[in-house]
């Protein structure tokens, strides 16, 4: 048995087994940033080369189908339990029965879902138009049950907060993946580069969860023990259905086309690295820590959300602030003159990254705490609104729709506060204090960029990026060692008091 996994009783199905949750969860949370950035940033770094390639040779139009294609077999997927790979992580404890359950539910389901997927494959495509979704519909479709057969491993990794295995996964799975879509893309083979590099991740991804994970799947399925996740099981499955939903890129595949939706992917795709790397490498840690701390008072918890707040909030600020500030610049020299329609995206996907920043801990705190109906109610409305805003930006043009989309996300900023309110307690004054010397720096870093070249007006655009990188690096760095020392030396005790103890 590899340390710190979840041990499983193999001769009871209702044999308990308990949560992750020592002494020792400070020191498994600080290690679990360290992997997960790890995790986050291999996987960044690889996206990044594979996205440049790929990015060089194909155009909108084959982004555009294929993330079409993806999209509906999202919706499709939307029936299915995945969320409840996450009350497994929540539980205090659970059984063989849970675990055996949980696996038979969510492979049915994935089998019955693809059956009308690969039945009805050929209309869909007829009825948009694009030919190339009666094969890309049933190839993804794969994808999804094999997604849908990691959940149990997965979890049982990530309740044991071994994230070196989920660091291993990614790296190791995007790489494979990364080298196959390069290798296609330049041997001609078009938009099926694209497709092919998330089945082959998911392949090796599961391969390597089975292994760590040490379980096997038995027969057991178990009503009562169903029962038991039931509530969160579903709520956090709503949850996990609107966030991948992609309801606003099957909209704008369907009524402004493949070239309007691979202009918002590319801003969409740029979001989801460079989030991976800032927003979900600590989100994926604290989730399993505020679940640690149910038993915590309200005073410990607030502390605890603090501190998740400002370590993203610093992390994600300068990233995401310095994207909107470059993007004209670098969009062009990296990736061809034909993605210059995108900047609108990229822009607007700059701001999602600066309010997602200040939501996550908030998310974080509903799900370990076991209110994902929370999250649930936010993402939900969120979508509703987003959907509202593209049925009216369609009619003004692209740069409308991503405007009035910025606007969404920031009427929905409240929530966040709202959220942490109902369950820690916590005061408006603790809430806002956390990300506001995070986002000072960012104003004054994002302000010295933007004059660096009216300062060295003569200099070329690949020196003149290279050394805004450098110096927005440096900028940042100095700016939060002075403006958030107190904060910074904070977050260093929290870890040497949880080390420690």
């Amino acid at each position: 048995m590899k340390p710190g996994l979840t041990s499983i009783a193999p001769d009871a199905a209702g044999a308990l087994i308990q949560q992750h949750v020592t002494t020792e969860r400070g020191r498994s949370a600080i290690l679990g940033v360290g992997w997960s950035a790890l995790n986050t940033g291999s996987a960044m770094l690889i996206s990044v080369l594979v996205f440049i390639v790929t990015s060089r040779i194909l155009g909108p139009e084959e982004f555009g189908i294929v993330a079409l294609g993806f999209s509906i077999v999202t919706i499709v997927g939307c029936a299915t339990p995945g969320g409840f790979g996450e009350a497994i992580v929540q539980r205090k404890a659970i059984s063989r029965a849970h675990l055996d359950t949980v696996f038979w539910l969510c492979l049915g389901s994935g089998v019955i879902l693809y059956l009308p997927l690969l039945y009805f494959a050929g209309s869909v495509a007829e009825l948009s138009g694009e030919p190339m979704l009666a094969l890309l519909l049933p190839f993804f479709g794969v994808k999804l049950i094999l997604d849908l057969i990691a959940v149990v491993p997965q979890a049982l990794v990530v309740r044991a907060m071994q994230f070196k295995y989920v660091a291993a996964r990614t790296a190791i799975g995007n790489s494979i993946g990364g080298i196959v879509c390069v290798a296609m893309a330049l041997n001609g083979f078009g938009l099926w580069a694209l497709a092919a590099a998330p089945m082959v991740t998911s392949i090796v991804s599961l391969v390597i969860l089975m292994r760590a994970a040490r379980w096997r799947p038995g027969p057991h399925l178990d009503i009562g023990a169903l029962r038991q996740m039931l509530r969160f099981g579903l709520y956090a499955s709503g949850t996990n259905t609107l966030h991948h939903l992609n309801l606003d890129r099957l909209m704008l595949g369907l009524l402004a086309g493949p070239s309007v939706l691979g202009l918002y992917f590319l801003g969409k795709r740029l979001f989801d690295i460079l989030s991976g790397v800032t927003v979900g490498m600590i989100a994926s840690v604290t989730t399993v820590f505020f679940a640690s701390t149910q038993e915590d008072g309200p005073e410990g918890q607030i502390k605890a959300f603090r501190n998740a707040m400002r370590a993203t909030t610093l992390l994600t600020f300068p990233v995401f602030g310095g994207l909107y500030v470059i993007a004209e610049g670098a969009v062009p020299l990296i990736l061809g003159d034909h993605w210059l329609p995108a900047l609108p995206a990229i822009k607007a996907f700059a701001f999602f990254g600066l309010f997602a920043s200040v939501l996550a801990a908030s998310t974080s705190l509903a799900t370990g705490l076991g209110r994902t109906d929370l999250a649930f109610g936010v993402d939900l409305l969120r979508n509703l609104l987003s959907a509202g805003a593209i049925l009216w930006g369609l009619d003004y043009g692209f740069e409308a729709v991503m405007a009035a989309l910025v606007v969404v996300h920031a009427v929905m900023l409240p929530s966040g506060f709202l959220i942490a309110r109902k369950l820690i307690g916590i005061s408006a004054r603790e809430y806002l204090t956390a990300p506001i010397q995070p986002l000072l720096t960012t104003l004054t870093m994002a302000g010295f960029l933007m004059l660096l070249p009216m300062a060295l007006p003569e200099m070329q655009p690949e020196p003149m990026l290279a050394l805004k990188f450098f110096l927005a690096t440096a900028v940042y760095v100095a700016l939060s060692l002075s403006f958030s020392k107190e904060q910074i030396a904070e977050l260093r005790r929290v870890f040497a008091e949880r080390k420690a103890s």
